[in-house]
């Protein structure tokens, strides 16, 4: 059956009840669509994320799930690289995971000096004002925070891995640098792209910052997953369900990163829920068969806005989800 959700289609065989989807998905993707990733190999995982609510909870439920990556990159975006930077020191630190956390971008590929927003959706600090609460959170613990490392370092180990899938959840600066080396290009199994919009007249904010790359990207012959904005529009986390998830008494800090980012969006004078793009591809890599995924031909222009064209490069587009799926991993993540 064909589900109508807030803005977007899942393509799904079973009935939702209580809250929950059934055990199975839909039979396979839809024709066209990419392939289930095969994790059962030696893979590696490579996230670049620009904390961000949104990307603080992605990593957040890398590790409940089991899909600790190999490698973090930080990128500029919901604030300057150089906070995005700490804000996931901050995260990682809270999470405690042990893991290499590199500079990314802090400018559009190719272009001069990125200049932040006065202050954007997150905040000047990115985390809509929590960065300091992970902070105090850590040091309690007793963390020390880690230096970062450089980009330059993220390239090296990115050439002793093999079979990447890459995660980018802000700007695509960073990956569109990495990408210009062949011998981290060749070794890219998938990458998935948080950003674009299918349907917008306008380029999306991921996008815009730096279209340079999105071309470049495009054009670099690595297998692209993209999750564009109109997805977030399928997937709210309610005010009933934020309260669920608080009597289970676990992970406070980023229970109030929901709150935060539910907060954030009722001032905007949008619906008072949370909306969280950066989960799409960490739940993607755990049930592909909860999405509906169809293969587009898109190209860029010079304001990031992307247009679909027969001649432009093959996409995965993600077009819709099953609607209790996100609520239902994230109620798995807090319970246990």
């Amino acid at each position: 059956m064909v589900l109508l959700t807030r803005g977007g289609l899942w393509n799904g065989n079973e009935q939702e009840k209580n809250g929950g989807a059934g055990a199975g998905g839909p039979a396979g993707l839809p024709a066209g669509a990419a392939a289930p990733e095969d994790l059962s190999g030696k893979t590696a995982l490579a996230a670049e994320v620009d904390p961000g609510s949104d990307d603080a909870l992605a990593l957040f439920m890398m590790k409940r799930s089991g899909q600790v990556p190999d490698l973090v990159l930080s990128t500029y975006g919901n604030a300057p690289e150089k906070q995005t930077s700490t804000n996931l020191r901050f995260t990682l630190q809270v999470l405690d995971l042990d893991l290499p956390a590199n500079h990314g971008a802090d400018r559009p590929w190719k272009g001069k000096k990125w200049k932040a927003p006065r202050e954007g959706f997150h905040g000047k600090d990115g985390l809509l004002g929590l960065s300091g609460a992970l902070k105090e959170k850590a040091e309690k613990a007793g963390r020390e925070l880690q230096k970062p490392g450089s980009l330059e370092e993220a390239r090296d180990r990115l050439k002793t891995l093999y079979h990447i899938s890459y995660i980018s959840a802000g700007p695509l600066s960073t990956l569109a640098g990495l990408l210009q080396d062949p011998r981290i290009r060749s070794r890219m199994d998938r990458v998935y792209l948080v950003g674009g919009s299918l349907a917008g007249e306008t380029a999306e904010f991921n996008f815009a910052q730096d279209p340079k790359a999105v071309r470049a990207v495009l054009e670099s012959g690595v297998d692209i997953t993209l999750f564009p904005v109109e997805l977030t529009a399928t997937q709210y986390v309610e005010e009933e369900e934020l309260q669920k998830l608080a009597r289970y008494g676990t992970w406070p800090e980023f229970l109030e990163l929901l709150r935060a980012n539910q907060g954030a969006h009722a001032r905007q004078g949008e619906e008072p829920a949370a909306v969280l793009p950066a989960l799409f591809p960490v739940l993607y890599r755990m049930d592909p068969d909860q999405f509906a995924v169809e293969d587009r031909r898109v190209t860029v222009d010079k304001t990031g806005r992307l247009t679909e064209d027969l001649q432009g490069t093959l996409v995965h587009a993600v077009l819709g989800v099953n609607p209790r799926y996100q609520w239902r991993m994230l109620e798995k993540s807090f319970s246990q």
